[in-house]
């Protein structure tokens, strides 16, 4: 937290809540309970998203983006993230990589734009998998 905001950690369970905190992690900002596809946050009031491995795991995740997009200032950033790629993650599960994942460039792509969100940068790496988005309005240049 600093002077000019502050940290939200956000959990649809209250037992990841109390986890985070019992790790201390309630010292680094605010811990709230509530469903990312509908935050208690006024419009255009975060300056960046950070979820880690949620995406795909939702069961409407356009939702969460529109929501998200909804809460985000216009100089906002999404950063979708995972310490694995997709082929290992599938592997993981015992599935062959699926060109409809949702986190496949293309699919990913489109449910950003449809939803509110640019992709300014996209890697499927072998050590771990990162997109980042902004706000539509915001006209950032997109790199690749």
């Amino acid at each position: 937290m600093g002077g000019a905001g502050a940290v939200l950690g956000v959990d649809v369970t209250h037992a990841m809540l109390t986890a985070a905190a019992t790790i201390g992690r309630s010292g680094c900002g605010h811990l709230l309970l509530a469903d990312c596809t509908r935050l208690p946050l006024p419009g255009a009031c975060v300056h960046g998203i950070f979820a880690a491995g949620l995406l795909d795991h939702l069961p409407r995740p356009h939702d969460a983006l529109r929501e998200w997009a909804r809460v985000s200032a216009a100089d906002g950033t999404l950063l979708l993230f995972h310490p694995s790629d997709r082929a290992e993650r599938a592997a993981r599960h015992g599935r062959p990589l699926d060109p409809d994942d949702l986190l496949a460039e293309p699919n990913l792509r489109q449910a950003l734009e449809s939803t509110g969100w640019r992709l300014t940068l996209y890697e499927d790496a072998a050590q771990h998998f990162v997109a980042r988005a902004t706000p539509a309005s915001a006209g950032v240049m997109v790199r690749r």
